[in-house]
């Protein structure tokens, strides 16, 4: 609690977006999205297979493949198709021809939709923003770059990124292993959000897992890496616990239509509730950790994530303040480790929630390692604020720890069986 006769700084929030939520809501949606008149479907390949009278009747349908295309490929595609079905040349196609942009996949599609949205508006302002996130690794659009914008509506199919209500697009390199830098404003916020159940069916349950482990360490990230707030600290506190129940629910029962539309509103409202209003932008140390390894070694975020937890609570609980606020850490983890019936202890409670969830860690190689802290280090370390005080060494010890040979482990009695 903030102690009597001090003051925290002003909070507002004016983050407003559309929203429809249901099974069936994405098809019933579309026509007042825009996407039958002059809008624009960006869809991914295998939604595309599966739910085709999502994008029937679109006027322009682009159909990305993140798995075999990269970002700026599909970018680079999307713009030259929407010039040549306009009929329209040069570098500064209107973003008016194309009155609306529908995202319609993972996270991937979404922040491709989201800088398509953006370089539409402005093929300069486009290069503008990406050389100052590959330079600085994040990018700020002035908040006055939505207007004129083609409006943007996204549709999830999975869960956990919470892309669809965030601010933020991931920005991707060129490359076998592109590097992954952020792009943030307003014009990066859709206007329009849709989470129909329906469409996350088909996900494997380890997906949605990982999912749920995402929203939470969303939560826990920005809590343990933020200063107390009162009004901040009691939503986060609330949703963290409301997510984990579901989530337990989920693992031991089976994740069905209700519980996978109740942990996608809790995505979206990680980036629209309270939880994280007045927040460090730069709290959650192990986002910024984790994204350099797993594009070192291309793999996916959230188990790379995981194994890193441990070890970087472990230092957090040691008293690394650089990483984050220990007492902060304990209070929140005892919320979220009794809903999911785990130990108390943060850094041996991260490791049995990994094994009990069934998310063992991947293997990563020395030379991954290697190149990841110094990248890491190189873009966010430093004097940088996102790991400010971090230096390469930091880094590499935190890798090597958590992936090596070395890695610290609790007792084995402590870790309880893996979900199948």
């Amino acid at each position: 609690m903030t102690a009597p006769g001090t003051r925290d700084p002003l909070m507002t929030h004016d983050i407003v977006a559309a929203t429809a939520i249901g099974v069936g809501a994405a098809v019933r949606s579309l026509s007042r999205l825009g996407a039958t008149r002059n809008g624009l479907i960006l869809v991914d390949r295998n939604v595309h297979a599966q739910h085709p009278s999502l994008s029937s009747r679109a006027r322009h349908v682009i159909v990305f493949d993140p798995r075999h295309e990269s970002q700026p490929e599909i970018l680079e595609r999307a713009h030259a198709e929407i010039r040549r079905q306009i009929g329209r040349g040069g570098e500064d196609t209107s973003a008016s021809v194309v009155d609306g942009i529908v995202g319609i996949g993972g996270g991937s599609v979404m922040d491709a939709a989201k800088l398509l949205r953006l370089l539409l508006l402005s093929a300069a302002s486009f290069r503008s923003a990406c050389h100052a996130a590959e330079s600085f690794g994040v990018s700020i659009v002035p908040e006055g770059w939505t207007r004129g914008a083609p409006k943007l509506a996204l549709i999830p199919t999975t869960l956990g990124t919470g892309s669809e209500a965030s601010a933020v697009a991931c920005l991707h390199g060129e490359g076998p292993a592109p590097a992954r830098r952020l792009v943030t404003g307003r014009v990066m916020r859709a206007d329009t959000v849709v989470l129909d159940p329906g469409l996350t069916r088909s996900l494997p349950d380890r997906t949605v897992r990982e999912g749920a482990a995402e929203i939470l360490l969303r939560i826990l990230g920005a809590y343990i890496g933020s200063p107390e707030r009162d009004v901040p600290d009691r939503a986060a506190e609330e949703l963290a616990a409301r997510v984990a129940a579901l989530a337990e629910t989920g693992v031991r029962r089976g994740f069905d239509d209700r519980i996978r539309e109740a942990l996608a509103v809790a995505s979206a409202e990680t980036h629209t509730g309270w939880a994280l209003v007045g927040r460090d932008p730069f709290a959650a140390k192990h986002w910024y950790l984790a994204n350099e390894l797993s594009s070192a070694a291309q793999l996916g975020k959230v188990p790379v994530t995981l194994g890193l937890l441990p070890e970087i609570w472990r230092r957090i609980v040691d008293g690394d303040s650089r990483l984050g606020d220990a007492s902060r850490l304990r209070r929140l983890w005892r919320i979220v480790s009794q809903a999911l019936s785990l130990t108390e202890d943060p850094a041996c409670g991260a490791e049995e929630w990994v094994s009990d969830w069934g998310l063992a860690p991947p293997l990563v190689s020395r030379d991954a390692i290697a190149r990841a802290a110094r990248g890491c280090f190189e873009v966010w370390g430093g004097e940088r604020p996102a790991l400010r005080g971090l230096g390469e060494a930091d880094v590499l010890s935190i890798y090597v720890v958590a992936f090596g040979e070395t890695r610290m482990r609790c007792p084995l009695s402590t870790v309880r069986k893996e979900v199948n």
